[in-house]
């Protein structure tokens, strides 16, 4: 039986990739460091190996003897691009594993004859080419579409993971649009919504538009991709396109709560948003509750997914189950107020 390794393994996606290998009849090694919370994958079927996506040793050793790798790991944090500024030792940290080790596990997985690496990549990687659009896998998103860290490093690891296509590494990259469902541990910013959309502190909105799909079939995507992926290709995993209030009312009519009414301009959200960072960053010292990338980022960013869904055999499940199981979730893991 073959053995993936999944790296970033008890994160939200990771959490249900390695719940898809175990579905899909693998042999599962989790990646992590010894610090992670591990209660997302606890009791299940599976070798855990313990160290950085820094650090070369720690890297041979989870390689060694696997097939195949998905390479999930990731720092995913919102750290401000803005005039405030962030901390150089957590951007540094963040284009460290998102970046520079994306091209050490490459390195190591050609000298282990790794038979193929799934990259996990991210939607802002796909560049949109006009507002109101369809994008898909042949679009890249130009710089000034790149508004953070993260966004930015996301998209320069997956050039990193193509041109080890090029250096004859089967490389398939997965990139996500909207994830919701179980394990949501942090959670996403979509995640945060849903949370606080049922806590009562959603009552209003933004003209946006967004691509959602369950985490699940994400998943499921990645693990597709080792027997259905082309080499060299993008797949944009994702479901179905939606305005963010028909998403809110979507969301609303599952839980049994009402959407909200009031919409807002762009602007008005940039600048609670703004006063919101600055205060975050300068008084509270805590991730703020709407940061101002986000906002400013607010587009309509819709996909056509029918590449993943033709070629990899996605599947593609009901947005209403995602929310039921994201927000049940929630309110068994203590996320909700009472």
């Amino acid at each position: 039986m073959s053995k993936i390794l999944v790296t970033g393994a008890n994160g939200f996606i990771g959490a249900n990739i390695v719940r898809a290998c175990i579905e899909k009849g693998y042999n599962v090694r989790a990646f992590v460091r010894k610090t992670s919370d591990l209660s997302t994958i606890k009791n299940l079927p599976i070798e855990f190996a313990f160290g950085d996506l820094r650090d070369r040793k720690s890297l041979e050793n989870a390689i060694e003897d696997c097939d195949f790798i998905i390479h999930n790991g990731a720092i995913y944090s919102w750290l401000p691009k803005w005039w405030m500024g962030a901390d150089p030792g957590k951007v540094k940290s963040m284009y460290d594993v998102n970046v520079r080790s994306v091209n050490l596990l490459f390195q190591i997985a050609k000298e282990k004859r790794i038979k193929k690496v799934i990259y996990t990549s991210s939607e802002s990687a796909i560049g949109i080419p006009n507002e109101g659009s369809i994008a898909n896998e042949e679009h890249f998103a130009s710089k000034k579409e790149l508004s953070g860290h993260y966004k930015i490093s996301k998209y320069l690891g997956e050039r990193v993971a193509f041109k080890w296509n090029k250096k004859g590494i089967d490389v398939c990259t997965i990139l996500p649009t909207v994830p919701i469902g179980a394990y949501d541990i942090k959670p996403t910013p979509t995640g945060r919504i849903l949370r606080d959309f049922m806590n009562g502190a959603i009552p209003v909105y933004v003209d946006t538009g967004l691509n959602i799909v369950h985490v699940k079939d994400v998943a499921m995507a990645h693990v597709l991709a080792i027997e259905n992926g082309k080499p060299g290709n993008r797949y944009i995993a994702g479901n179905k396109n939606l305005t963010f209030l028909e998403f809110l009312r979507l969301a609303a009519d599952v839980v049994g709560k009402k959407a909200p009414k009031v919409q807002i301009p762009l602007i008005i959200g940039q600048t609670f948003a703004f006063f919101d960072e600055f205060i975050s960053v300068n008084i509270t010292k805590k991730h703020p509750n709407t940061p101002l990338e986000s906002v400013s980022a607010a587009r309509y960013r819709q996909f056509d997914c029918s590449k993943s869904w033709n070629e990899l055999k996605m599947p593609k499940t009901n947005l209403r189950i995602a929310i039921k199981d994201e927000t049940d979730w929630f309110k068994n893991n203590g996320y909700l107020n009472d």
